[in-house]
């Protein structure tokens, strides 16, 4: 097989453009890369409460067994700041992921040299990566929150005499209400 066989089929990475934990940037991923820098951490209550999620038995139902992570601090969202003026409505309904998905991809542009560069939209993709997409995302979001959930209801006195038993139905099998 002769290259200009496969010509077709090449590729080329000609930007990048990343939002890692204590990397707002891909400079500063290959700097934290270079000197060493730990970027896992406990965490922390305002993201997710150890309190209701946390076990240290793997096999405790509905919990996680670790208590730490990579996560995503001091990031800054500025559409205005990139000529991308949206509406506060929009930008107040996108989730992190998804602003981190289009600061991202701005910066693998920028690094391509867009806007000076001509850029071939006939020829060029961004491909981007993301664990919690789709409609099924909703059922995940609603059975990883049930314990703050289930914590908030628990609060309300009318509520935790109430003598209806309360069931959390995933796709596969109900959760029986457990206090």
């Amino acid at each position: 097989m002769h290259m200009e066989d496969t010509a077709y089929r090449a590729i080329a990475i000609v930007g990048a453009g990343a939002v890692l934990p204590d990397a707002p940037n891909v400079n500063t991923f290959w700097e934290n890369v270079k000197s060493g820098r730990y970027s896992i951490t406990d965490v922390t209550p305002d993201r997710w409460d150890p309190a209701f999620y946390y076990n240290a038995d793997p096999k405790a139902p509905d919990k996680t067994y670790s208590k730490i992570g990579g996560w995503v601090r001091e990031f800054s969202w500025d559409p205005m700041k990139w000529h991308m003026p949206l509406p506060p409505r929009v930008t107040d309904a996108m989730d992190h992921a998804q602003k981190w998905a289009i600061a991202a991809t701005r910066e693998a542009l920028e690094d391509y040299g867009y806007p000076k560069r001509p850029l071939n939209s006939d020829r060029v993709a961004v491909i981007l990566g993301n664990a919690m997409a789709g409609e099924k995302h909703y059922l995940t979001a609603l059975r990883v929150f049930f314990p703050e959930y289930a914590h908030e209801l628990g609060e309300i006195a009318n509520f935790t005499t109430s003598t209806v038993p309360i069931l959390f139905v995933t796709p596969r099998a109900p959760l029986p209400w457990r206090q």
